[in-house]
Formats: C-alpha cells, structure tokens, sequence
C-alpha cells in the first residue's frame, strides 16, 4: 500500500503524527468483538459527523477542515503515500477537527454506530475502467449498504468523478441502496 518512495518530512509526519489522528478499534486486532465507537469520544466534542473516503491527498479534507470548524471529520485511505501527505497539510493548516483510518472504510463501517454520520464525499474514486474490475467500485452494493447505515436520515452522500461510466454505474446502483438521486 506504498506508491512512491516517502520524502524524509513525510516518514517523520507518519512517525510523529499518524498515532495521534488514527482512529482506535477499527483493527480487528484491537476490538475483536467489533464494539461500536462513540465519535463524540474520538473527538472530544459532540458535532457533525463527516467522511471522506479514499482521501487522496488529503486536499479536499483539510479545505473542509477548515472552512467548518464545528464540524469533526474522518477520512480512510489505504495508499501510505496518500495519508503523509494529508499528514503534512493537517500540519501546514493546523486544523483539529479530522481523524484518520488509514486502511480500509469497509473496516471503519464495521464499527461505527448506525446514523451517525451526516455527510459523505467519495471525489474522484478509482474508475476501475476495466468491466471486469467494476465489482471493485465503490458503488456497488458491498460498499453502499454498510455505508446507508451508517448515514442518519437525510444525510448526503456526495460522487465526484469525470468518468461516465462511473457516473452510470453510480446511477444503477446508489438507490438501489436506499439513497435518493441527485445530480448536479
């Protein structure tokens, strides 16, 4: 899960950084009977619950960082290279209010309560273009039904992406998983 070589300053933001914003419990290994977290407790505060999923470089997460402040964010990436770099911008714009899982979200919805989350963004998902690899979307139902449920009522589920049949297969399969169709 490691792309290009690491700069020396992105190892240290991994070293110094990364145990800080992780997110306990969501390894089988530390929460084997995969007991629901309590994300007023990750934080410290109660307020509302946004994702991030497959972060990227992280651009897109500390923007909303730091324009909603009242707002407490969690991002999954499982690319190293994705998560130092968030690291540094996490530092460079000194926001608080982001923790991290640095693996896989499938993991994160196995722990997290149901409803609690008011928004979720997936900007620019892996088209996986090969029709054989479409299972491996995002927006299939394996990713989709754990992700209803932990959406609350009314919370807003946000595609970005520039490839139509992304955009096609997002249109099949979303309502499918219980979410109303807005397009922009």
């Amino acid at each position: 899960r490691v792309g290009k070589g690491l700069r020396q300053s992105q190892r240290g933001y991994l070293e110094q950084d990364l145990a800080g914003l992780s997110i306990p419990g969501v390894e089988v290994d530390d929460n084997p009977d995969r007991a629901r977290l309590d994300p007023a407790a990750l934080f410290g505060r109660a307020a509302p619950l946004w994702l991030e999923v497959g972060f990227g470089g992280g651009e897109h997460m500390v923007h909303m960082a730091a324009r909603y402040p009242g707002v407490n964010l969690i991002g999954c990436e499982p690319f190293v290279n994705g998560v130092a770099m968030l690291l540094g911008k996490i530092r460079r714009a000194g926001v608080t209010n982001l923790r991290i899982h640095p693996g896989d979200v499938r993991d994160l919805f196995d722990v997290l309560p149901d409803g609690c989350m008011e928004k979720c963004f997936l900007n620019y998902p892996d088209p996986w273009p090969k029709k054989r690899h479409h299972r491996r979307r995002f927006v299939t139902p394996e990713h989709l039904l754990p992700l209803a449920r932990v959406l609350a009522p009314g919370a807003e589920f946000r595609i970005a992406t520039d490839i139509p049949d992304y955009v096609r297969q997002a249109h099949e399969e979303v309502p499918g998983a219980g979410f109303d169709l807005l397009t922009e």
